[in-house]
């Protein structure tokens, strides 16, 4: 019986690190290299490079909720381009992450609400 205490106290122990290090929404931002495209400003968050197609996304919340995003960033969704006026795009590149970074991020990105 004392081994299986111990056993789990043990593991209580060093799991414990590992549930406190979960990346922020902002943090999977700048691993998943999404600055090459995007910025966002009222974050702190500068583009990879400056160039005139990077699109700050600081306001971004405000016109979507959560499930919205998370379709965006896997593709499965379209809207009207930024780009070119009249057509409809996906996001450029399909989200490369776990599942649970995607349900992060797309909580960070509804969370921005200020320019």
């Amino acid at each position: 019986m004392r081994r299986y205490i111990l056993a789990f106290a043990v593991t209580a122990i060093t799991a414990a690190p590992f549930a406190a290090q979960a990346a922020t929404g902002k943090e999977i931002v700048v691993e998943q290299k999404c600055t090459k495209c995007h910025s966002i400003k009222a974050e702190g968050v500068a583009a990879a490079e400056d160039k005139p197609t990077i699109i700050d996304l600081s306001g971004v919340g405000k016109d979507h909720d959560v499930a919205w995003f998370k379709g965006w960033l896997n593709k499965e969704i379209e809207r009207d381009s930024i780009v070119k006026k009249g057509e409809k795009a996906k996001h450029k590149i399909a989200f490369k992450g776990t599942p649970a970074e995607l349900d992060t991020v797309a909580a960070f990105l509804k969370s921005l609400t200020k320019k």
